[in-house]
């Protein structure tokens, strides 16, 4: 595990919390970012990937205790520690066929452990989810969100301290951070396990367990831009979790999904459509009315108009997000549509436009 990011903050869940609290937080976010429910989103899917990770750490008791005394975890770490062969040692000349294998890799554990400083953290930045119509995709929507955040104590005012405490140099290490153990022949400096090496000390806040934050429920208005696409990522600043110890505030991301149309198909500030037309119309040419997304509009067919061929209606498009007060173009394709001949009159008009006609549009092929 290569990330330094707290796992209890990116599984969203307190450090003394169940195996089972565990899981039923690893399900919750996993379902949220899981790539097949945000395809492309390259950012879900790092999230996604660090969730994953957090929980196989936390998840497994011993992995778990080795990131509690340690603050990280590596693959194949507790392998290493309990044959001692990796870390540049050496210990001929000293019993150790007294002691117990646990009591001896604690020391260890101890001498190589990251000091918990009590020093402020910024915030994770969170994201959230929306799903829109298509039509709120293109006129905007102003809807509200409940988003599960860490926010700060009101018990301590994001201090972490009891109310009334002062901080104290550590009794067991006299403030210097370490203490003494003796093993055998051999003495050891170790991080002391009362103060996480800072040599200091201070009564928690009951509410937050010395964090400077807890969780709960915040309701928000989102303003979603007209133009907005699956993709577009809005930023709330300072609404994700609030910073450890008073740190600075993470950033709320609302990642929208955009619904489908039965007529129109959107390709950045394009809109694209299918328009029929018959063998005459396509031939003499005419105006028709179209759907746009803004009500009808007439469109002048050019005589010979041919199947496939795209016609543009310029500002018709979807507003840009981009460029404010610009809006794409809007593309019709024609699919000429051959009808059903049913009277012989028509079959003998379509006879004498063909001797009138004589052009073969195959002689091109070879």
């Amino acid at each position: 595990m290569a990330s330094r990011e707290d796992l209890y903050i990116i599984l969203q869940v307190g450090r003394t919390a169940s195996v089972g609290e565990i899981k039923r937080a690893f399900r919750k976010l996993a379902r949220r970012y899981h790539p097949d429910i945000n395809p492309g989103d390259r950012h879900a899917e790092e999230r996604f990937k660090r969730i994953t990770e957090a929980y196989d750490i936390l998840s497994d008791p011993l992995k778990r205790e080795f990131y509690d005394i340690n603050g990280f975890y590596t693959d194949g770490v507790l392998e290493q520690r309990s044959t001692g062969s990796n870390w540049g040692f050496q210990f001929e000349g000293f019993d150790f066929s007294g002691s117990r294998d646990g009591e001896f890799r604690e020391i260890f554990e101890n001498i190589f452990a990251l000091p918990h400083h009590r020093t402020m953290e910024r915030g994770q930045d969170l994201e959230y989810p929306i799903s829109i119509s298509f039509d709120e995709s293109i006129r905007g929507v102003r809807t509200s969100i409940s988003v599960t955040r860490m926010r700060r104590c009101g018990a301590c005012e994001g201090t972490g301290r009891a109310a009334g405490s002062r901080e104290t140099a550590c009794p067991p290490c006299g403030g210097s951070g370490k203490t003494t153990r003796v093993k055998g022949h051999l003495q050891f400096a170790v991080t002391c396990g009362d103060c996480g090496g800072s040599g200091r000390v201070i009564t928690s806040c009951p509410r937050c367990r010395g964090e400077g934050r807890a969780s709960g429920i915040e309701r928000l208005d989102v303003e979603v831009p007209a133009g907005a696409t699956t993709g577009t990522r809005i930023r709330i600043p300072a609404m994700g979790d609030a910073g450890r110890l008073g740190g600075a505030t993470g950033d709320l991301y609302v990642v929208v999904s955009a619904g489908s149309h039965p007529f129109f198909e959107r390709k950045g500030d394009n809109i694209h459509c299918t328009i029929p037309l018959t063998v005459t119309e396509a031939a003499l040419g005419t105006k028709i009315e179209v759907p746009t997304i803004d009500g009808s509009a007439i469109v002048r067919i050019p005589p010979g108009t041919q199947s496939g061929q795209t016609l543009r209606i310029r500002g018709k498009g979807a507003p840009s997000l981009l460029s404010p007060g610009v809006r794409g173009d809007q593309y019709l394709e024609v699919k000429v549509v051959v009808p059903r001949i049913a009277y012989e009159r028509s079959r003998e008009i379509l006879r004498e436009l063909a001797r009138l006609n004589p052009d073969n549009p195959r002689n091109s092929l070879w």
